[in-house]
């Protein structure tokens, strides 16, 4: 997503004869990259485009340093050291902790808010993880508690002080280290503590389920906690504010506290396939294990089809991906920054989500595996999370979703995320 909004190609090729026979026949060349409808590319030679010098300059950036000064620099005005600036104040009078009933965008960002939404609209038989949220200023009202004001919020300010528009990123990654060294020692108001238990409960009652409790214990919480909130002190993100000239008071940090899912398998759905741009056809991703191993760096290719309405799937690839990752039973902190609702900052993607138990890394058996062994079973599942994806999709007023969910051991179908598709 960074990728996309930021106009910067991003493709992946399992051959790699194929860029060492682009780059040998195309070095040094201006050239024009196009992608088909089965999600190929074509890349050949161009003439150089006009534009002027600024634009130029933009296209032809080889290092995150330039962009994050050339950002700072081209916007003018001395206001714009606000760029580096985190607003550490405790002023926006948050709860500790709300149920979904509670959330609205004023506490909480797109990912909790579109979870509360869908679950009261899907049909029977499609589940959402039960969750509760640390909404909008959580992170500064417990660094402004008296458990954490006296020995670490001046020693934050202080730091971050050492930030400057002419700040390499080298100086900058050693001031954000100390920063999440810092927020890693904060210590957990009793009444957080207290009313994280309280809103699980609530939950539990409404869903006649208390499946967050169970797994709940309180210095894993606190931990996974704390790095989510440490992610907001990162290169990744102060680079990226700054190149779309946004504050990072515009910036905040909720916290998703999901059960973790023991996943059969992940998928991702796209409701209008984003090769041909067809409304009418689903795109979707399936691999075995929690969805990490798809939307991450594990090598090797998804099982990906394509479904027409009134029409029967066609997998367009088979799975080659040899990680399975094992979810242990535990909560997911998932970050939940208005960084995806903030003009021009691409901030999918930017901050950490933490489970508090790690995953397990197993090898993917392929001809154990039902998914693959199992025509019948395969083509019923992905007609099922086709029919999931138009559910989904009519739920959210016809906008087309790109949608992150999984299947459980007893087949069951859970969405975790859904937004609109880019």
């Amino acid at each position: 997503v960074r990728a996309r909004n930021s106009g910067v190609l991003l493709a992946t090729c399992f051959d790699p004869a194929i860029p060492q026979q682009i780059e040998s026949n195309l070095v040094g060349q201006w050239v024009e990259v196009r992608c088909k409808q089965d999600g190929t590319l074509s890349v050949e030679r161009a003439v150089r485009p006009v534009s002027d010098s600024h634009e130029l300059r933009f296209i032809s950036r080889t290092a995150s340093r330039d962009l994050t000064q050339e950002a700072l620099q081209f916007g003018g005005g001395a206001d714009k050291t606000r760029l580096l600036n985190m607003n550490l104040s405790n002023d926006l009078g948050c709860s500790w902790c709300i149920a979904p009933s509670e959330m609205d965008s004023k506490q909480v960002g797109s990912k909790s808010l579109n979870l509360a939404k869908l679950a009261p609209k899907l049909p029977a038989g499609i589940f959402t993880p039960q969750a509760v949220a640390m909404p909008y200023g959580c992170m500064q009202k417990a660094l402004t508690h008296d458990a954490n004001a006296k020995d670490w919020l001046p020693k934050l300010e202080e730091l971050l002080q050492g930030l400057h528009p002419t700040s390499s990123n080298a100086e900058a990654k050693g001031i954000f280290e100390q920063a999440q060294v810092l927020i890693e020692k904060l210590s957990i108001p009793a009444q957080l503590a207290g009313e994280l238990e309280s809103a699980m409960e609530r939950v539990g009652r409404e869903c006649g389920e208390s499946r967050l409790g169970k797994l709940y214990d309180r210095q894993e919480a606190w931990d996974a906690t704390k790095k989510v909130w440490a992610s907001l002190f990162g290169l990744r993100p102060w680079v990226s504010l700054a190149k779309a000239g946004r504050s990072f008071h515009d910036l905040n940090m909720a916290v998703l506290v999901q059960e973790l899912l023991p996943a059969k398998y992940a998928f991702v759905l796209h409701t209008k396939n984003p090769f041909t741009n067809d409304p009418h056809e689903v795109y979707g991703e399936v691999v075995p294990g929690r969805g990490e191993t798809l939307v991450g760096n594990c090598p090797g290719r998804a099982l990906s089809f394509t479904a027409k309405r009134d029409q029967a799937p066609v997998v367009s690839a088979f799975l080659s991906k040899s990680t399975w990752l094992r979810t242990q039973e535990c909560l997911i902190f998932r970050s939940d920054s208005n960084g995806e609702d903030l003009e021009g900052f691409a901030g999918a993607g930017l901050f950490e989500s933490i489970c508090a138990k790690p995953d397990i890394s197993c090898m993917v058996k392929l001809h154990r595996l039902q998914l693959i062994t199992d025509p019948g079973y395969r083509q019923n599942l992905l007609q099922r999370l086709a029919d999931v994806g138009r559910q989904v999709e009519a739920a959210f007023g016809g906008t087309p979703q790109d949608i992150e969910g999984c299947v459980d051991p007893q087949d069951r179908i859970f969405i975790v995320q859904s937004r609109p598709q880019v």
